[in-house]
């Protein structure tokens, strides 16, 4: 599942060790660029910091899952032979789990909405106006950014406690 971390060769690889991996799966990144990717996915909901970033790269690197290659004064990263099997593995046999959060996110949505007596709300946005649509979807994020802060909880704890 998404919130454990994983293990590879006896380490702990972290949930957002393993997002950055699966960004670097795309095409190789330098530092900075990793850091803005991932800050432009998780706009609003994560704010991935270098404190955090440029040292779990390191680990990677240390554990054999990515390589660096020094270009025009940037370190660039890439998968690894080792770590593309990794990943391919760990995301394969992550399947259910991540359909079980997908699930998991559009029950809690409904039950958000039903709290809120709201529950109807849920159902076909494209047939009411945009001004509804709006007030609809910013409600659905705030319910979603509440469940994102007790993720970024869980992920700290577990950051701080790879760095020890």
């Amino acid at each position: 599942m998404m919130g454990k971390p994983h293990m590879y060769k006896g380490n702990r690889i972290s949930p957002s060790q393993l997002i950055m991996l699966i960004k670097l799966a795309d095409r190789p990144m330098y530092g900075y660029e990793l850091l803005k990717a991932l800050r432009e996915d998780y706009q609003g909901v994560w704010d991935p910091q270098t404190g955090a970033v440029y040292p779990a790269l390191r680990r990677l690197q240390e554990h054999g899952l990515l390589s660096v290659e020094n270009r025009d004064g940037k370190d660039h990263y890439s998968l690894t032979a080792d770590g593309e099997a990794w990943l391919d593995e760990t995301l394969a046999t992550m399947s259910s789990g991540i359909l079980f959060m997908s699930r998991t996110m559009e029950v809690m949505g409904r039950a958000y909405l039903a709290r809120k007596g709201e529950v109807e709300n849920f159902i076909p946005l494209d047939e009411r106006s945009p001004e509804e649509r709006l007030k609809h979807l910013r409600e659905i994020r705030e319910g979603v950014r509440n469940n994102v802060r007790m993720l970024d909880s869980y992920i700290a704890e577990l950051e701080k406690e790879l760095r020890q």
